[in-house]
């Protein structure tokens, strides 16, 4: 069962409702996101790309664009090293394309998932090496590529980093200080190193590679302007690499998505024909859910080039084919990956491993790039860390998600003799070793988790218990003015207790939904169920007998009623709008 906690902070909500001229629930939802001067909420409801950090408080990057600047004068040639993922193909996309502009002879690399793995190696050094290359520039990746930029180094080439994930780090004696362990590289570009001054730390890496061209485009004499194109693909970067939409983040989605919906990217528009997306206003939800996969598709069962070819393509009818090969290819990857989940979850099920706090679930024939995706659907299902394994070329790889209380990449570095390769985020991770290694890792990381039931419990914030009677369409309309919606600025999560229900009727192609009627204590409401449909049922049947289910879908009231958490929303159907709410949990 879930917790949920109604969050309580002090704020002189009449007040500053008053001179922002917004409904007090508006500030109370700002406050809860840890706002509290009437500044920061301007900010908030009206975000700017103005008040973003000076990029030159990164540590070397403006060596890093001197070093370009030099390269491009001398007509070097130079290769981008992205990743397969969506940041890594909008961040190889965005530096492509300003060295290009910028003059530089530029091609581009991605590591193929299933060859090469995650970041640049040896192999990739020396391609490039045999190929003229003489200046590498990664983005994405490299900050744990010590033995590839080694190579480099003795073949002499120049090498930028540019990244955004954690540095390596070694224990110091004391058994508590963590010691940073740069690569040997000409310069080194990511927030998360500790000298480095730039203020947000949690970007994504397409970020990143927009600060570089903001930098270089300056030293070059170019307008801040021409730089801003890019913005577009850093917000798609910023959803799909889940990063916490406050700050720098928010207003870069906030604006990005506007830039989308006008974008004269041929092959970005051509995905939102594709997908019935163009002309439509859009959200966090159709980037992180519709255009994102579609894109990440193309690295997880065939190759990144695709989706950065989309993006580069000149050509209308061409970029409308290679549209519809990533939306084929994400619906292949959707089947695929529903068989994984299911799979994963009979393991648990049916074995010890449904006792264990980390959940180490090794399924060799499940396709690699899908174990992340099927990580996050576990973690969901179970509210644990997962780690999910399958067989690779070499060995084994595998994909981590993870909980709030668990941060998995220092947990990985505490066993991380078990790997060969690995690298992420606290809340996520890669890794590769031998597959015989596998039941050591699992009982490693269990024994070394010190997660107790309440830390592994899914925990529901609540704005705050709101009558169904407050709500009106203005105030709905209102909720707007916090988008965009997703990691780190939640949707607004309302709560009532003894909800009357007076009626149910399933929906959906299968009847797999529910709609509800509910009383407000001057009237009624629709609210609508899309998950936890037969947990719903079995409640109702358990707490008030084994025939008021049918009664209430027969439309009897007999006295249910049900504390809920719930979203409030607008029903439009040919042009008439009605309140309702969406009904997220339940008790």
């Amino acid at each position: 069962m879930s917790k949920w906690i109604l969050q309580r902070k002090a704020a002189d909500y009449a007040g500053l409702s008053a001179r922002l001229k917004v409904d007090p629930v508006i500030v109370r939802l700002m406050v809860n996101r840890g706002l509290s001067t009437c500044e920061e909420m301007e900010e908030y409801l009206h975000p700017t790309l103005d008040n973003f950090p000076n990029p030159h408080l990164f540590a070397d990057m403006d060596n890093a664009c001197e070093l370009l600047m030099e390269a491009i004068d001398d007509g070097v040639k130079i290769r981008v090293v992205g990743d397969y993922d969506v940041d890594g193909i909008m961040s190889t996309y965005i530096l492509t394309t300003a060295i290009r502009e910028a003059g530089g002879d530029v091609d581009y690399a991605v590591p193929h998932r299933m060859v090469d793995g995650y970041g640049i190696n040896p192999d990739m050094v020396q391609q490039a090496y045999d190929d003229g290359v003489s200046f590498i520039i990664t983005c994405d990746n490299g900050i744990a590529a010590a033995p590839a930029i080694d190579l480099a180094k003795s073949l002499g080439m120049t090498f930028v980093v540019t990244d955004h994930h954690e540095v390596p780090f070694e224990m110091a004696e004391d058994g508590v200080t963590k010691l940073q362990k740069l690569p040997n590289a000409d310069a080194v570009v990511d927030p998360k190193r500790d000298d480095c001054d730039y203020p947000f730390k949690g970007i994504c890496g397409a970020q990143v590679a927009w600060k570089l061209t903001e930098v270089l485009y300056e030293f070059l004499g170019l307008e801040k302007e021409a730089s801003d194109v890019f913005l577009q693909f850093a917000s798609i970067a910023t959803v799909c690499d889940v990063m916490e939409l406050k700050g720098e983040n928010r207003a870069t989605v906030y604006h990005g998505i506007k830039a989308i919906e006008a974008s004269d990217n041929i092959g970005l528009n051509a995905l939102l024909a594709r997908t019935e997306l163009k002309g439509k206003l859009l959200s966090c939800y159709h980037l992180g859910f519709i255009i994102g996969p579609c894109l990440n598709a193309s690295g997880r069962l065939d190759t990144a080039t695709r989706a950065i070819e989309l993006l580069m393509e000149t050509d209308q009818a061409k970029a409308l084919a290679t549209a519809n090969e990533l939306v084929e290819l994400n619906a292949q990857r959707k089947n695929m990956t529903q068989i994984g989940i299911d799979k994963a979850k009979e393991l648990i099920e049916n074995s010890d491993l449904k006792n264990d706090r980390v959940l180490v679930v090794y399924i060799p024939e499940l396709h690699e790039s899908l174990a992340g995706i099927v990580a996050g659907r576990i973690r969901e299902s179970y509210s644990r860390p997962v780690l999910v394994i399958t067989d690779a070329e070499d060995g084994a790889k595998g994909s981590g998600r993870s909980i709030p209380a668990y941060n998995m990449f220092e947990e990985l570095t505490g066993v991380k003799d078990v790997f060969t390769k690995f690298g992420g985020h606290p809340m996520a991770a890669g890794v590769s070793l031998p597959t015989e290694k596998i039941d050591e890792l699992r009982r490693r990381l269990n024994e070394r988790c010190t997660l107790t039931e309440e830390d592994m419990q899914e925990i529901i914030k609540l704005d705050c218990d709101m009558p169904l009677s407050y709500i009106t369409e203005e105030l709905v309309d209102s909720l707007d003015l916090l988008a965009p919606f997703g990691t780190g600025n939640t949707k607004p999560l309302f709560a009532l207790k003894n909800v009357p229900i007076l009626s149910a009727t399933h929906i959906g192609k299968e009847g797999q939904y529910l709609r509800l009627a509910v009383g407000t204590g001057n009237g009624q409401m629709t609210a609508m169920l899309f998950r936890k449909v037969e947990e719903f049922e079995t409640l109702v049947t358990e707490k008030f007998g084994a025939s008021a289910w049918n009664n209430l879908c027969a439309g009897q009231n007999t006295g249910v009623t049900m504390s809920i958490v719930y979203e409030p929303s607008i029903n439009e159907f040919r042009g008439n709008r009605s309140i309702q709410i969406m009904i997220e949990d339940f008790c």
